[in-house]
């Protein structure tokens, strides 16, 4: 869940500059909030290795 939560926050804080009627953050943001949550770097960790996405 704190991976979840950092990786809207990466959004959140992204999009706060780009706000206006009709925005919607693309695939490419949601990508780099994922890889910047940890999420599968702790995945990597605890042994619970994912496919590269």
């Amino acid at each position: 869940m704190e991976s979840f939560a950092r990786a809207v926050e990466v959004v959140l804080k992204d999009s706060e500059l780009r706000d206006a009627p009709g925005y919607c953050p693309g695939p490419s943001l949601w990508a780099h909030a994922v890889r910047c949550s940890g999420y599968v770097q702790s995945r990597h960790a605890t042994g619970r290795v994912l496919i590269h996405a």
